[in-house]
């Protein structure tokens, strides 16, 4: 990518070594190195665009290209070297204080303070999925591949989260969305219901009472009804259905926490937006679904059944970023079927936090505005949670 000049991305690194874009949102060293390239280096014009590839992404690259089939062992043994030695000897990444210059913040007491006073979170997620077993190929290979946008709000108190108000959306890039009107044309029920879901939805979720107004739930509601009363689901299942990650589960976050792979502490970040999140670090590290599984409640109320041998095994990274003071300000999770090898399928998303407020609260629909509905209109699938997202990836009758 150096030698042509190529401007560095999440699309253009996936593309140039085979991985999903999914894998490298969970590889914390990867994930900073592309970020601060985008920030650094604006799209501009073909004449503007000089070489940006920084010693890690080539590195990482170079890896990449020697190995016939990667796999996520591979990634896993190799990485946290290779990115020790680039970052700390770079004169220009970040420096890693010892130890005995600064206090390690305690993450699991920063959240449980937080909870304990009470909170109006208001936070934006970014999501990708890519279904692999629904790529056209002729001439030129067709990708079906979307995203997941979300802002909103949540409380969160001493149980954990207990209301949300959050307008979800899906994208499809412009040069993309062909293939999901033709495969909705062909009867894909699945691209019928991700098309629904281009229009905003909105999702109230208010002591497990859960409502959703928008195209795909309201289009067969009696006449003066706007807003589908859906089966009842935890708040907290509403607002990380799409990335499976709740850190207000204080088990889960303090089981994790000693678990993780890849940690940094007293990270400076310039471009903090506030003073507290001017010295930052992470936990990052991977988890099969079956550990998943027994480990949260919200990941078991989103994906239903316990994980069959189709996807048990299945890695699925997290990765949680705090402030000075241990505060999470972003967090999030993702997944790749067979890394490197295939159709690009998987998924996840993450969750950035832009304020942390006083308790406020959240007001549910009128009754006389709801109906109980318990399916979308049309007799389309749900399709809005990763769980879905990866039962349908994992089912043997999909292949490209």
């Amino acid at each position: 990518m150096d030698a042509t000049g190529r401007r560095i991305t999440f699309d253009a690194v996936a593309r140039e070594a085979g991985v999903s874009q999914p894998w490298l949102y969970v590889q914390a060293d990867l994930c900073a190195e592309i970020q601060t390239s985008v920030q650094r280096h604006p799209a501009s014009t073909a004449a503007q665009r000089k070489p940006v590839i920084t010693g890690t992404l080539r590195a990482f690259l170079k890896i990449s290209r020697s190995t016939a089939t990667p796999s996520r062992d591979l990634y896993m043994r190799r990485l946290p070297a290779l990115f020790s030695a680039v970052l700390i000897g770079s004169t220009t990444a970040l420096t890693i204080p010892a130890p005995a210059e600064a206090a390690v913040p305690d993450v699991v007491r920063a959240v449980q303070n937080q909870m304990a006073k009470g909170a109006t979170i208001r936070y934006t997620q970014y999501g990708t999925v890519s279904l692999g077993s629904r790529n056209k190929y002729g001439g030129q290979a067709r990708v079906f591949r979307y995203q997941i946008l979300q802002n909103g709000t949540m409380l969160v108190g001493k149980s954990g989260v207990s209301a949300v108000n959050t307008t979800r959306r899906v994208e499809f890039n412009r040069h993309l969305i062909s293939l999901p009107k033709e495969r909705a044309a062909e009867g894909d029920l699945v691209s019928q219901s991700l098309l629904a879901q281009i229009q905003p939805h909105r999702w109230v979720n208010t002591s497990g009472r859960f409502y959703s107004t928008g195209r795909l739930w309201t289009a067969e509601l009696p006449k003066g009804k706007t807003w589908a009363r859906r089966t009842n689901r935890s708040p907290a299942a509403t607002a990380f259905s799409d990335s499976l990650f709740n850190p207000f589960e204080i088990p889960t976050l303090r089981a994790l926490i000693p678990r993780a792979e890849k940690k940094r502490f007293n990270l400076p970040n310039p471009a903090g937006k506030t003073p507290d999140r001017k010295v930052t670090g992470f936990y990052a590290g991977w988890l099969s679904a079956a550990e998943w599984y027994d480990l949260s409640p919200t990941f078991r109320e989103v994906v239903g059944q316990r994980p069959d041998a189709s996807y048990a095994n299945h890695m699925i990274g997290w990765k949680i970023d705090f402030d000075k003071q241990g505060l999470p300000f972003k967090f999030g999770a993702g997944w790749s079927k067979d890394p490197g090898r295939g159709p690009e399928t998987g998924g996840g998303a993450g969750i950035e936090i832009q304020s942390w407020g006083p308790l406020t609260t959240i007001a549910e629909p009128r009754p006389a505005q709801a109906a109980a509905v318990r399916a979308p209109a049309g007799g389309l699938p749900e399709f809005d949670d990763l769980g879905e997202v990866i039962r349908e990836a994992v089912r043997p009758t999909n292949k490209p």
